[in-house]
């Protein structure tokens, strides 16, 4: 969940292939862990379907 955060922070975007290299887990479970960090921090990232990327809610804004 941090480098979640971390990585929304420093880039402003994140995908299931970023967490799938990082921590050599499977397309769902990344699917899973986003819907986790969702729960516990709602309105932190937007799916944006064009990108194919969950994008930081305060970049959204700029």
């Amino acid at each position: 969940m941090a480098w979640i955060s971390e990585a929304l922070q420093v880039y402003g975007f994140i995908n299931r292939q970023h967490l799938q290299r990082k921590f050599d887990i499977s397309c769902p479970q990344a699917a899973i862990d986003f819907r986790e960090y969702q729960k516990r921090h709602p309105g932190a990232m937007e799916y944006d379907a064009s990108r194919k990327a969950y994008v930081s809610a305060s970049k959204l804004d700029s």
